[in-house]
């Protein structure tokens, strides 16, 4: 398939990257960006506003935002990844008890709200 120059039509329809791209916040998943800020929030105003609640809140910050940008690197719906793996069991057997009920049916996609 090739117009009459000789190039391939497909080729002329760029698609934009924010298309394609992941959202994230800083960095790191949004879900994870606003557990950071809501944690050294609570830590900061609800504890106490201390200098040492202030370097605590700071470091925490510092560090999970610092491991959750690698993690969002690596795979940017790491942590949505591992939350839904939670439903599952780590272990089906290869047969079932002869009267024993089947497992619920959870469906693969929620629905909507």
């Amino acid at each position: 398939m090739t117009d009459a120059e000789g190039a391939d039509p497909r080729e002329a329809h760029v698609i934009h990257p924010s298309l394609y791209r992941p959202v994230l916040f800083a960095g790191a998943e949004p879900a994870v960006v606003v557990l950071e800020v809501s944690t050294a929030f609570a830590l900061v105003f609800l504890v106490g506003f201390h200098l040492v609640t202030v370097l605590l809140a700071a470091f925490y910050v510092g560090a999970v935002h610092t491991t959750m940008v690698w993690v969002a690197s690596q795979d940017a719906h790491m942590t949505a990844l591992y939350v839904r793996s939670l439903a599952h069991r780590d272990h089906y057997p290869a047969l079932a008890a002869v009267n024993g009920p089947p497992p619920r049916v959870r469906p693969s996609i929620p629905p909507a709200r």
